[in-house]
């Protein structure tokens, strides 16, 4: 197994010894899976066992040996996709997305993953399928969350890091294109610029995402952490777009309140 699993890291990786960044699994269709619409739930849950299986590797706490944030979003991301082939749209898939990569430690925290403990101690049971590196998954079409695109759309809510800007009078405050300062479209947009992305040609919103055959809205989404005091702003509502670049762009594309936490997340 071993050899198999670095032969796979070694191609995934373009054989040149680089850390796989991209790990895989499926969630075992054994009683009830959770819903998309719980993400940042799951999410948090695979975290913390991340951490304690790592012994607390930066790569999956997000800080330095002294407790400190690390800069910028190199750490663990932790993304929650539903099978449209299963008609209920529960988590079918789970990936954990890291840029500044798992090294063989971490790779092994990883591979022991097998079982979370959800909602009143059900657990979760989940098969680690391989690592590798977002482009292997967009070559193969195993995720649209990993794929090369010009468009995007919102499969969970984008919630805001900022608020509507508006004058003494209640007037919005626009930028240059129109747009009020600090509301959801403005703050999207900066967002990716922060994350590198370059500008989309459009964006326009939606109002939700096919789950299960109907249309779920983005407020059917548990949209903030269990143990995180801090809220999203505009009162946690969640909101979700279609974006088109010019050019396409390499998968995957989350960013916001949660954004390592499965939330602000964009498929193809």
């Amino acid at each position: 197994m071993q050899s198999i699993l670095l032969k796979v890291i070694l191609t995934a990786c373009g054989g040149m010894g680089l850390k796989p960044t991209v790990a895989r699994f499926a969630l075992a269709d054994q009683g009830q899976r959770p819903s998309l619409t719980e993400t940042i739930l799951l999410a948090e849950r695979v975290h913390r066992a991340l951490v304690e299986l790592s012994d607390g590797s930066a790569v999956f706490t997000g800080c330095n040996e002294m407790h400190r944030p690390l800069q910028g979003h190199g750490h663990a991301h932790i993304f929650c996709e539903s099978n449209p082939g299963t008609g209920r749209g529960e988590i079918t898939e789970i990936s954990v997305y890291a840029p500044m990569g798992f090294d063989s430690g971490e790779q092994q925290a990883l591979q022991r993953l097998k079982e979370i403990y959800f909602d009143h101690k059900v657990g979760v049971h989940i098969i680690f399928q391989g690592l590798g590196c977002p482009e292997d998954y967009c070559d193969a079409g195993t995720s649209p969350l990993f794929a090369r695109s010009k468009s995007w759309v919102s499969h969970t809510p984008f919630l805001p890091t900022r608020h509507p800007k508006v004058t003494r009078a209640g007037v919005p405050k626009c930028d240059a294109s129109g747009r009020q300062i600090g509301s959801p479209e403005h703050d999207l947009l900066r967002l990716l610029k922060l994350a590198g992305f370059p500008e989309p040609e459009l964006i326009e919103p939606v109002a939700g995402t096919l789950l299960g055959g109907r249309i779920v809205p983005w407020q059917e989404f548990v949209r903030w952490r269990e143990t995180d005091e801090r809220r999203p702003a505009a009162n946690g509502a969640g909101y979700g777009f279609r974006i088109v670049f010019a050019e396409a762009v390499q998968g995957p594309v989350a960013v916001g309140y949660g954004g390592h936490f499965g939330m602000g997340g964009f498929s193809a």
